[in-house]
């Protein structure tokens, strides 16, 4: 009887390949975008992003040339509208992608991601680019006058914000009417070398998406929501929004003031990264760790992942968020294994021996990883769709990212100390994300709310 009961009639689902709009080559900076299939149930979850990337390199050819080692870095800005009105507007896309990738991804995911998402696949124009997953420089040693370039090939399957996180994934666009996502290529401070005379570039080619559709011919489900709808209950789909905020500061005794005006901030997210003459995250120390810093234990990525994407505390120390006038945390640490597990608690991840994380040692996270987060809503064990942290409508908030500057001394393992240890200033450029759930609004005749 029961096997009866929960029998889908008349269920079909297939796989439809989408061409984006306009031509299938981008350069960066450009914009790409693609329509999700019209009068059709979709399902978010498997939507996926094919495309070819060649990186080329001119200039001071005699420095490492480093490519971004997850696909997603090319991914600047994400915005889907829905019937014209506009659902996510999720700036500096990537730079979150690495802040969560780098602090809940398990060592067999990461392995996992080798074979679809990271750069491992081409070689360079001169025969000695080593496909290792590194994403090591595509200089020749024999000839550093050629300029080089090699082509990757990825695919992107994972995504942030509305087309990662919306309950339910199986969204259907006869409700909406037209659902268009636009994705904005980044710029080359993803794709560079150890000097500022480097031009580095990259193109998209061969693209496409792809994702599931299902039908269910036996019209329960289309009277169900007609039933539904015509009701005047509104079918409610939560999802993840992420709102961004930038500054740039001479030392980390900054204070990175925002405003969020949200029915529910549920984690607040901050990175830090160096800034210097070679751009953003170019003073970062993964460039040249193996001879700077002998002792510290080697990390497969660290050496040579784009610097743009090496987060470090820039010698900060004290980290918390400021709402108004409350603390969160009501304390601070100038002790980064405390920094460490404030990020885990927000993140759940507090005693799971399952949890995942990049960093394999407390100077991995300090000088490559840092990430710092703090969870403001009620945290559960499954996938229920609660509604429960800061409510700022009506009132924003008045929100601070903090630090003081660390009074740590140098570390004596190498002739020259590292800057990050040493208790100087650093200019860096701090980056805040605030977690807020979203609601979709669905009415009868494609009327939509959309709330914040």
């Amino acid at each position: 009887m029961s096997n009866f009961l929960n029998r889908l009639s008349g269920y079909n689902k297939n796989n439809v390949k989408m061409n984006v709009l306009g031509s299938s080559k981008a350069n960066q900076g450009d914009i790409i975008q693609v329509d999700l299939p019209t009068n059709s149930i979709v399902d978010l979850s498997s939507l996926a992003w094919s495309f070819d990337v060649k990186y080329t390199c001119t200039g001071v050819n005699t420095k490492k040339h480093h490519l971004p080692i997850n696909a997603e870095s090319i991914i600047s800005r994400i915005a889907v509208e829905v019937n014209g009105q506009t659902l996510v507007n999720l700036t500096n896309y990537n730079t979150l992608y690495h802040a969560l990738l780098y602090v809940t991804a398990t060592e067999d995911y990461q392995r996992q991601r080798l074979i679809a998402q990271a750069n491992i696949q081409g070689g360079g124009a001169t025969g000695d680019d080593v496909v290792n997953g590194t994403c090591q420089e595509l200089v020749s040693a024999d000839d550093p006058t050629l300029s080089p370039s090699t082509t990757r090939r990825h695919v992107i399957d994972t995504w942030l914000g509305f087309l990662g996180s919306a309950k339910p994934n199986f969204i259907d666009t006869s409700l909406l009417g037209n659902v268009r996502i636009t994705i904005t290529l980044a710029n080359s401070d993803i794709v560079n070398g150890d000097a500022a005379a480097n031009t580095s570039v990259f193109e998209v080619d061969k693209q496409h998406f792809s994702i599931d559709v299902v039908s269910i011919a036996d019209g329960v489900y289309d009277a169900m929501v007609d039933q539904m709808l015509a009701s005047g209950a509104p079918i409610e789909i939560p999802f993840k929004n992420y709102f961004s905020f930038t500054s740039l500061n001479s030392s980390m005794a900054q204070s990175t003031a925002f405003n969020v005006a949200s029915q529910s901030i549920d984690r607040l997210w901050a990175i830090a990264r160096q800034t210097g003459a070679d751009g953003v995250g170019a003073a970062g120390y993964n460039k040249t760790s193996a001879t700077l810093i002998p002792t510290k234990p080697k990390h497969p990525i660290v050496e040579n992942n784009s610097p743009y994407f090496n987060f470090s505390t820039c010698n900060g120390g004290g980290f918390h968020f400021q709402v108004n006038n409350t603390l969160y945390p009501q304390w601070t640490s100038q002790a980064p294994q405390d920094w460490w597990q404030h990020t885990k608690l927000a993140l759940g991840d507090q005693g799971n021996m399952l949890a995942g994380a990049y960093p394999a040692a407390l100077s991995h996270y300090q000088d490559n990883f840092f990430v710092y987060a703090c969870q403001l809503e009620h945290r559960t064990d499954g996938d229920e769709r609660f509604v429960s942290g800061i409510d700022t409508r009506g009132a924003a908030a008045q929100c601070y990212f903090n630090s003081s500057q660390s009074s740590m001394t140098a570390d004596k393992d190498t002739a020259t100390a590292r800057t990050n240890r040493s208790g100087t200033n650093v200019a860096n450029q701090v980056v805040v994300y605030a977690e807020c759930t979203s609601l979709l609004r669905i009415m009868a005749n494609k009327v939509l709310e959309i709330v914040q």
